[in-house]
C-alpha cells in the first residue's frame, strides 16, 4: 500500500472535518447541541489537542482501510471507486452514526450534518487514493 497516499487521504479527511464542523456547520451544530444538551464547557487546550489527535489518527485508520479495500477488490476506475466509497460511507459510517444518534436522541440537523460528513469523507479519500500513482 502507498503510505504517502494514505497519509494524504487521512489529512484530507481531517481537513474536511475542520471545514465541515467549523466553517460550514459550526454555528448550526453548536446551536442544535446547546438546545439539546444545554450549554457545555468548551474543552481546554490540552483536551482539544487530544481530541484533534484522536480524530487525526482515526482518519488515518479510515484512509488505510479504504486503501486496503481498493487494493483487495482491485477496483481502479473512478466510477466503481466512488460506488464503493459511497457504500462504505452510507453502509458502515452512516448506519453507525444513525444508531448512535437514535440512542443519544440527537437533533435531526446534527444527524444530517454528521451523516453527510461521514458520506463525503470516504468519497474524498477514495478519490485521492485511486488517483494517486501506486
Amino acid at each position: 500500500m502507498n503510505w504517502l497516499a494514505i497519509l494524504c487521504a487521512g489529512v484530507a479527511y481531517w481537513v474536511l472535518g475542520y471545514v465541515w464542523y467549523s466553517l460550514l456547520f459550526g454555528k448550526t451544530l453548536v446551536a442544535e447541541m446547546s438546545r439539546h444538551r444545554g450549554e457545555q464547557e468548551r474543552p481546554s487546550g490540552s483536551q482539544m489537542g487530544a481530541k484533534l489527535l484522536g480524530t487525526f489518527i482515526s482518519n488515518l485508520v479510515a484512509a488505510a482501510a479504504m486503501a486496503y479495500l481498493l487494493k483487495r477488490t482491485a477496483i481502479s476506475d473512478i466510477n466503481h471507486v466512488l460506488k464503493l466509497a459511497a457504500a462504505s460511507g452510507i453502509g458502515f459510517a452512516g448506519t453507525a452514526i444513525t444508531m448512535s444518534s437514535i440512542w443519544d436522541s440527537k437533533p435531526t440537523k446534527v444527524w444530517m450534518i454528521d451523516v453527510a460528513y461521514y458520506f463525503l469523507g470516504p468519497v474524498l479519500m477514495a478519490m485521492i487514493l485511486v488517483n494517486w500513482p501506486w
